[in-house]
C-alpha cells in the first residue's frame, strides 16, 4: 500500500516541492479555495502558474485528484514534470491499449497516486465507470475549461460527460481552469460542469509590459528579418505550416542568426531538444507552428512575431502572452497583410469540411483497413495522407480535418505526434519475475536488460527508451526487441507501448453506417460557424486603427474597459498627432505621380515615397487600396486602380 503522506501546510507543499517560498499573486487565494472545498473557477493568463493553483492543494489533501486535460502532449509533459518532482502520477488516453489502462485504474484504485491525468474522452469508457466509485478523488480539476463549451474556440463535445463523476461523488468539489475565455463562455462553463456557488478568479488581463504592434507590409519576410535585427533578446516566429518554418529557420541562419524550427511533423524527441537548446539560449529565435507553446516557461522572451496569424484572438492572446514572463519589456508584432488574411479564410473554410469528403473518408477508411461491423480491429494503422488523398480524391487538408472529427466523436484514435521513444511498465514484482525467468529462458536476457538498464523505477513509473539504443545493446534488430516487448506483455509480465514513426491511428468503434445525426453533424456546422465569426473579430483587430489594442483585447475578454496602454502603434500613432489636410494631399499626390503605370513592391515603394513618415504613407496607402484607387495583384503587388 502507498506511503505518502500528505503535508498539510501549502506553502511548506511549495517549498518542498517547487522550490518556491511565495505564491505569485493571486495563487495562494485560488489554492485556499480548492482547499477549501469551494468550487472554483479561474481564468489566468498564459503564464499565470494556473497548475501550481491545483497541483498544490491536491497534495495537502489524503486521496487522488483527477486532472482532465484535452491534450496528450500537456498530460505527458505534466506528469513527467510530477514524477521529476518526486510526486506519483499517471495518465490515461484512448491511444493505450486495455492492459496499460486496466493497470492504471488499478494503481488508481490502490492510491497509488496523487494525479490522475484523463482524457475527456476515457470518462465513457466502461473501464473508466467501473473502477470509478472505488478511488479515493479528492478534487475534480478541468483544466483547459473553454472546451466544455460549444462558443469556446477549441471545444471538445467529451468534455460534456465530466458532469457525470459529479453523479458519482455528489460532494466532490470542482476547480477548473482556463487562460482565455470571454464573458459568455465562462458563464456557459460554469452551467456546463454544474457548479455551486463557484468563487471566480480573474487574473490581471493586461499585460502592461507586452507592447502590441500590428505592421501594414507584405513584404513580411524582410521586416521580420529587420526587427529581429534591430532587438537584442530571444523570441518566437509564429508561421501557419511546417515547409514555412523551415525556409524561415533557414533564412536566419544565412543572416548568422541561431534560429531552430518547432512543428509537429518532427519526432518529439527532435521538438523536445530544438525546445531545449532554445530554453537554455543556445538558440535566439523559435520559428514555431501553433505546436509550439504548451508548457514553455521560459521567462525572458522579449518578443513575439506573429509571420502568419491564428484564427482567433484566443489563440494569439496565448501566443502573444508567451513574451515578457519576466516582467520586463516585450513586444507582440503581427502583420496586417491581405495575402495572409485572405490565407486565414481559407483555412478556416477547410478547417470543416463538406459531408461529401467526410464520407468519402469514412468509407475509405472502413475499406483500406477493412473494418467489419461487427467488432473493432485493435491494431494501429500509420496514416499515409499522400496515399489517402489520392485514393479518396479528398484534399489532404480534407482528410486530416475528417480525421480529426471522427477523433473528437470517439470513432478513432488520431495520434499526429511522432513519438520515437518506446515506454514500459513492470506489471509483475521481483517474485514474479523470478519464477517466470526461470520458465522461460528464451526471455531471460531481455528480462535482465530491462531491469539493470531501467532500475528500479520500472515498478513505479513508465519508463520512456530509445528501440535502436537498446536494440543496439542487446546486438539485436529493433524489429526483434519489439517482438520480445510484445511477448513479454502477452505474458502480463509488463505493459508496453512501442514508438511511433508517423501519424497512426486505431479504430474504436465497429463500422456503422454513417449518417449526419451518427456524427452529430450539426454541431460540426454550427461550430463553422462561430469559427467564421472569431475570424471577422481577428480580421476587425488587425485592421482597425481606432481603439488601443490593449483595450480592444480586454473587451474581447470580458474584462473592464481600461484606459488606452499608450505604447501600441494605435496609441503611438495618436501621440504623434494627426496629418493636416495639406500634407495629407501631398501625400496622395506623390503615391499617386510614384505609381506611375508600373507594378510595385509594397515594402519598397513606401521608402520611395518622401513625404510624411512611414506610418503616415503606409497609412494612406492602405486607405487608397480599401477606396480601389489602388489595386493588389495576385502577387501581392500594387498598381494603379482604375
Amino acid at each position: 500500500m502507498p506511503t505518502f503522506v500528505p503535508m498539510r501546510d501549502p506553502k511548506a507543499v511549495l517549498k518542498a516541492h517547487w522550490g518556491y517560498d511565495e505564491f505569485r499573486p493571486m495563487q495562494a487565494d485560488i489554492v485556499q479555495s480548492v482547499l477549501d472545498g469551494q468550487d472554483t473557477l479561474a481564468l489566468l493568463p498564459t503564464g499565470g502558474g494556473k497548475s501550481i493553483c491545483f497541483q498544490v492543494p491536491a497534495m495537502c489533501l489524503d486521496g487522488m485528484a483527477i486532472v482532465i486535460s484535452p491534450l496528450i502532449a500537456l498530460m505527458k509533459d505534466q506528469v513527467e514534470r510530477l514524477n521529476q518532482l518526486g510526486i506519483p502520477a499517471t495518465y490515461i488516453n484512448s491511444a493505450m491499449s486495455k492492459s496499460q489502462v486496466d493497470l492504471k485504474l488499478q494503481g488508481a484504485m490502490d492510491g497509488l497516486y496523487k494525479f490522475l491525468y484523463l482524457a475527456p474522452e476515457r470518462i465513457q469508457s466502461d473501464m473508466f465507470k467501473m473502477r470509478l466509485p472505488q478511488m479515493q478523488v479528492s478534487r475534480l480539476i478541468v483544466d483547459e475549461a473553454h472546451c466544455i463549451s460549444q462558443w469556446g474556440y477549441d471545444f471538445r463535445p467529451a468534455y460534456r460527460q465530466i458532469a457525470e463523476i459529479r453523479e458519482v461523488f455528489p460532494d466532490l468539489p470542482i476547480a477548473a481552469f482556463t487562460a482565455t475565455a470571454t464573458k459568455f463562455v465562462q458563464e456557459d462553463t460554469i452551467e456546463q460542469l454544474g457548479m455551486r456557488q463557484p468563487k471566480v478568479f480573474r487574473g490581471k488581463f493586461r499585460r502592461d509590459n507586452v507592447r502590441f504592434f500590428v505592421l501594414d507590409d507584405e513584404q513580411v519576410i524582410v521586416r521580420t528579418l529587420e526587427i529581429i535585427q534591430r532587438t537584442e533578446g530571444s523570441g518566437i516566429v509564429y508561421v501557419r505550416t511546417r515547409k514555412l518554418a523551415e525556409r524561415i529557420r533557414d533564412v536566419l541562419r544565412r543572416e548568422q542568426i541561431s534560429a531552430g524550427a518547432y512543428h509537429g511533423g518532427m519526432l518529439n524527441s527532435e521538438r523536445a531538444h530544438i525546445q531545449q537548446e532554445w530554453v537554455e539560449n543556445r538558440l535566439r529565435i523559435m520559428v514555431a507552428t501553433n505546436a509550439f507553446g504548451m508548457g514553455i516557461d521560459k521567462p525572458d522572451v522579449r518578443f513575439v512575431i506573429h509571420y502568419n496569424l491564428p484564427l482567433d484572438l484566443e489563440s494569439y492572446y496565448q501566443e502573444a502572452g508567451r513574451g515578457g514572463r519576466d516582467g520586463e519589456q516585450a513586444m507582440a508584432i503581427a502583420f496586417n497583410n491581405p495575402i495572409d488574411l485572405a490565407q486565414m479564410k481559407e483555412w478556416q473554410a477547410q478547417k470543416y469540411p463538406s459531408w461529401d469528403a467526410v464520407q468519402k473518408v469514412y468509407r475509405g477508411l472502413m475499406d483500406r483497413y477493412r473494418v467489419p461491423f461487427d467488432q473493432i480491429p485493435f491494431n494501429w494503422h500509420e496514416v499515409e495522407f499522400g496515399a489517402m488523398s489520392a485514393q479518396w480524391e479528398v484534399s489532404v487538408r480534407d482528410v486530416f480535418a475528417v480525421l480529426r472529427i471522427l477523433h473528437l466523436e470517439g470513432f478513432i484514435h488520431f495520434q499526429e505526434d511522432r513519438e520515437d521513444k518506446a515506454s514500459l511498465f513492470m506489471k509483475a514484482g521481483p517474485s514474479e519475475l523470478v519464477l517466470f525467468r526461470r520458465q522461460n529462458p528464451a526471455m531471460h536476457e531481455l528480462v535482465e536488460f530491462i531491469l539493470r538498464t531501467a532500475g528500479g523505477v520500472v515498478y513505479a513509473q513508465e519508463v520512456k527508451f530509445s528501440p535502436g539504443l537498446w536494440a543496439n545493446k542487446l546486438r539485436i534488430s529493433a524489429e526483434k526487441l519489439d517482438a520480445g516487448m510484445r511477448r513479454l506483455e502477452q505474458f502480463g509480465i509488463l505493459s508496453y507501448e512501442p514508438a511511433t514513426s508517423k501519424p497512426s491511428l486505431k479504430f474504436l468503434k465497429p463500422q456503422i453506417r454513417l449518417t449526419q445525426s451518427s456524427l452529430n453533424w450539426p454541431l460540426y456546422q454550427f461550430l463553422k460557424q462561430e469559427g467564421d465569426k472569431r475570424l471577422a473579430k481577428i480580421e476587425d483587430y488587425m485592421t482597425q486603427r481606432k481603439t488601443c489594442r490593449a483595450q480592444i483585447l480586454e473587451t474581447y475578454f470580458g474584462a473592464k474597459d481600461g484606459e488606452p496602454c499608450g505604447v501600441c502603434d494605435v496609441c503611438m500613432n495618436r501621440r504623434k498627432g494627426k496629418l493636416t489636410q495639406t500634407d495629407e494631399k501631398l501625400i496622395r499626390k506623390e503615391i499617386w505621380e510614384k505609381l506611375g503605370e508600373e507594378t510595385w513592391d509594397f515594402g519598397r515603394f513606401i521608402h520611395l515615397v518622401t513625404q510624411g513618415t512611414t506610418e503616415q504613407r503606409e497609412s494612406i496607402l492602405r486607405d487608397m487600396v480599401d477606396k480601389k484607387w489602388i489595386k493588389v495583384d495576385g502577387r501581392g503587388r500594387i498598381l494603379r486602380g482604375k
